[in-house]
């Protein structure tokens, strides 16, 4: 049975059966009783959640282990953005990588309206001092109307805003899906980008975020504004007069989000499809005998099982990295073994030399950074399973790294990093290069497995504890490994935990304990493939 779409309020809005008809969900009027876990909660403004859905959350109190209740919240984290200063809210976004701070910067402003991963409005803003001069235009009529280039209904989500200008807008399309990666304006592109994972760092699944583009093509994060609530909460020092001037968007344009929620929450219920499965493409590097990068171009095309990836650098095209590409399974065993059959051709066609290393991690050497992007399909990517991703594959894998594996964040590995696949799944890409170790690429394909199956059953999220993203960033250890015991209850806690057992608790007892991989060492000694040895002199 398919779950459904709730509002909770908290008392953030005067007329809250109003806007449960505006939105067409029905009012959470507890949060004690009514959603269950297969139900999606719509957190409005800045309402703090009840405290047994906040126990839940962060592993506290008798039933944070357990393995159902939770539903599905949206903008969890709406009470804990509201109450930071604009300082805090800019050390938190340029800790993940972003830019932040445009409220003092130059360049031009774009409104970006997120919703669940996706663009649901974009635009941009035009100056006070800009307008004033074109007032007696037939352009400025058309801006003071609600946007130039915008769709009719989008007068009304955009909240008339003056000074919009040509941009999109997802109620007049089939769907917000990709639809930004097609604007015209570069500018507008980069902005989006920014502003989605601005408010995925933040732990935000609804949110309007300003973006300053300067001409250098920076992107910097201006100010953020939950659904709801009228002012901008701006990152940084500085004062925006654009922002007091925007509108609160219209509950059309988060009904719009709310259908879209309905509609994942109806394909996770449908058991009808293949069921899930997994795949794969980590990377790895072949080093030569005097410590030089040997070119992965000859292990065979863009596209073959045992590859090369590419990389430009100038204007040159360079082939330095291995990937591996194996066929998906249903299984997480049986994606291990194609990719041990996969190593083993790698090995004899391109590490056959005595003195050679097949070297994987995070960063095995200086500047190149390597990935162990897993796949995904037969379920909807949701906000909620990136989550669960980051929380139970991320946060452990980071804890495993060789030191050096640190410097691959924030530019690679940010969390939440994902891709829609043509095969109609999507590609989890946070994770490093797990082909280092066999305890290591276990754990993470059956760990991405449980989560896709368990996803609605691990309540406890430390990914939007922004104190363990701080320290995941930092390469923190000692604050991030604090986080592992209520980790592993809630592992224990899910019914598809058996299953997986025997390749999650290796690992997890190695973390738990300290200890972390050697991202020098040859790969191929802890899989048991054969290295060749150097000839004796006779």
């Amino acid at each position: 049975m398919a779950g459904r779409m709730w509002l909770w309020c908290d008392g953030q809005e005067d007329d809250a059966a109003a806007l449960s008809t505006r939105l067409g969900i029905p009012l959470c009027q507890t949060g004690e009783v009514g959603p269950s876990g297969q139900d999606a909660v719509f957190v409005w403004g800045s309402s703090r959640l009840p405290e047994r859905w906040s126990a839940l959350l962060s592993g506290r109190g008798p039933e944070a282990g357990e393995a159902a209740g939770l539903p599905w919240l949206l903008n969890a984290n709406a009470a804990r953005v509201a109450a930071m200063g604009p300082e805090r809210l800019q050390r938190e976004l340029e800790a993940a990588g972003l830019h932040a701070g445009g409220a003092a910067e130059t360049g031009r402003l774009y409104r970006v309206a997120v919703g669940e991963g996706e663009p649901l409005l974009a635009h941009r803003i035009r100056s006070e001092s800009w307008r004033k001069g074109m007032l007696a235009g037939s352009l400025a009529s058309a801006i003071e109307e609600g946007g130039a280039g915008l769709p009719p209904s989008a007068s009304t989500d955009s909240g008339g805003l003056p000074g919009s200008m040509p941009g999109f807008h997802a109620g007049a399309n089939a769907g917000p899906a990709g639809l930004w990666r097609y604007a015209e304006d570069p500018a507008m592109r980069r902005s989006v980008r920014a502003a989605l994972r601005a408010a995925y760092e933040l732990g935000l699944d609804a949110a309007e975020v300003l973006v300053r583009a300067a001409d250098g093509g920076r992107a910097s994060i201006a100010g953020i504004r939950l659904p709801g609530c009228r002012r901008f909460l701006l990152a940084g020092e500085g004062k925006l007069a654009e922002a007091a001037a925007v509108p609160e968007a219209a509950a059309g344009l988060w009904s719009f989000l709310c259908s879209r929620i309905q509609g994942l929450l109806d394909a996770s219920a449908q058991q009808d499809g293949p069921g899930i499965r997994i795949g794969a493409d980590p990377e790895f590097v072949i080093l030569r005998p005097d410590g030089k990068i040997h070119s992965a171009s000859h292990l065979g095309g863009l596209s073959s099982p045992v590859g090369s990836d590419v990389l430009l650098t100038g204007r040159q095209i360079r082939q330095p990295v291995g990937e591996l590409r194996p066929e998906p399974s249903a299984t997480a065993q049986g994606l291990a073994e194609n990719i041990r059959l996969l190593l083993l051709r790698a090995s004899r066609r391109g590490a056959s030399k005595p003195g050679m290393r097949l070297l994987a991690g995070a960063m095995p050497l200086p500047g190149l950074p390597l990935g162990g992007h897993v796949h995904l399909s037969g379920l909807p990517l949701t906000s909620r399973l990136l989550r669960v991703l980051d929380s139970y594959a991320a946060f452990p894998m980071a804890l495993a790294e060789d030191p050096r594996g640190r410097a691959r964040r924030p530019r690679y590995g940010t969390l939440g990093d994902s891709r829609p696949q043509p095969h109609g799944g999507f590609e989890y890409r946070t994770l490093p290069s797990w082909l280092v170790s066999p305890a290591a690429a276990r754990y993470a394909l059956a760990v991405s497995m449980l989560a896709a199956e368990e996803s609605s059953r691990l309540n406890y999220l430390p990914s939007m504890d922004g104190r363990y993203v701080k320290a995941y960033y930092e390469g923190d250890k000692e604050t991030l490994r604090e986080c592992l015991p209520a980790l592993r209850t809630a592992l224990e806690k899910v019914p598809a935990y058996s299953r997986h057992q025997a390749w999650l608790e290796p690992f997890l007892d190695a973390v738990g304990s300290g200890a972390s991989w050697d991202e020098s060492r040859d790969l191929r000694i802890r899989w048991g493939i054969p290295v060749p040895e150097p000839i004796s002199p006779t």
